[in-house]
């Protein structure tokens, strides 16, 4: 397990991009636009999105990070499972934003190997600030399964912004209703590789590592540096 002071001071010397200098931080890491937080956004809720915000970043095609319009190509980052599933739940980035994100985010980064727990609220004093209206809500299906467990393998794909089409999953009785970038056809995606393995003991039908290996035998490798 990486050691939290080392990692501390690791995130404290990672460079921020020119395009998030004014982005509010916490714990030395820029706070994402969608990320759910007090009025004073150094004061994050980690691991939640803001709803409000999340509806803006898909209705106007921003990135999920800076919360400016998105440019081409746009960056997913995704899961085997989300490819199987044909969407990419995560909103998209920049390329510099997407490369702060792997480098300081734990989970894609790889330093960590379980998901968190759900995430809960803490009120604050400011009475100018929403949080006393946030309600908690319950687990949607299969959310509550994912806590604790073995985190998966995640790639990062590049995908042109005319591609960058918006989906909705009714769900099952076993997923959540999802939007997301479509991901069918996989001629979508334009670069891919994988920027973290799954932790031991994660149980996932990887095809994107097929998908990789598919493209290597017939055309040449096309990935991101």
């Amino acid at each position: 397990m990486t050691d939290p002071n080392t990692r501390a001071h690791r995130i404290d010397r990672m460079p921020i991009p020119i395009r998030l200098v004014d982005a509010p931080t916490s714990q030395g890491m820029v706070v994402p636009f969608v990320t759910l937080a007090h009025r004073d956004r150094s004061r994050p809720v980690w691991g939640k999105l803001d709803p409000t915000r999340l509806r803006e970043v898909w209705q106007h095609k921003l990135c999920q990070i800076c919360g400016e319009p998105l440019t081409d190509p746009a960056v997913l980052y995704l899961r085997p499972a989300d490819y199987l599933r044909g969407i990419a739940v995560e909103p998209g980035l920049h390329p510099e934003c997407g490369l702060y994100s792997r480098r300081v985010c734990p989970m894609l980064s790889g330093a960590v190997d379980r998901y968190n727990p759900h995430p809960t609220y803490h009120r604050c004093t400011d009475p100018a600030c929403t949080c006393a209206r946030w309600i908690e809500p319950e687990p949607a299906p299969g959310e509550a399964v994912r806590d604790g467990q073995p985190a998966e393998a995640w790639y990062e794909a590049w995908i042109a912004l005319a591609d960058y089409a918006i989906v909705s999953d009714p769900g099952t009785e076993n997923t959540a209703p999802a939007t997301g970038i479509d991901l069918q056809p996989s001629s979508r995606i334009r670069r891919l590789r994988r920027i973290r393995d799954a932790a031991p003991g994660a149980h996932t039908l990887d095809l994107l590592a097929a998908l990789i290996a598919t493209r290597a035998l017939f055309t040449s490798v096309d990935e991101p540096e």
